[in-house]
């Protein structure tokens, strides 16, 4: 994924508000991102954009060197849903499974639907680089 000079600004009646200003990022296949910092700063705008659930103002982002800076709902509905992983700032999960059974049940509702010992076993393996058994 890449932003390239991605610019976000909301209006606030008459006013305008840059969230993002001219921000650019490359995130390659197998990388793990974490965002950190104080609330405002525009953490959730950048995520927002980078997860297909807003548009840059001005700028680009690229996935897999497609422009998705100007998609359509259909388009980056797919993209929402078949092409990227996201976890909610408020997780959005179903509290009666763990963890794992979310990320089974998310990898079971794309168009298509991804063997689930995949799923099991590229999920010990990501878990185990963050915690030892």
């Amino acid at each position: 994924m890449r932003l390239d000079r991605v610019t976000k600004t909301y209006n606030m009646g008459e006013i305008k508000v840059n969230a993002l200003r001219e921000t650019s990022l490359n995130v390659f296949q197998g990388e793990i991102l974490v965002i950190l910092g104080p609330s405002g700063p525009g953490k959730s705008t950048l995520l927002n954009i980078m997860g297909g659930m807003d548009l840059p103002t001005t700028g680009e982002m690229f996935f897999l060197n497609e422009n998705l800076s100007r998609a359509g709902d259909k388009r980056l509905t797919y993209y929402r849903r078949n092409e990227i992983g996201f976890v909610f700032q408020f997780y959005n999960l179903i509290p009666d499974l763990t963890a794992r059974e979310n990320v089974e049940l998310a990898a079971d509702l794309v168009d298509e639907p991804l063997v689930v010992e995949d799923v099991r076993w590229r999920w010990s393996r990501w878990v185990s680089r963050f915690i030892s058994v």
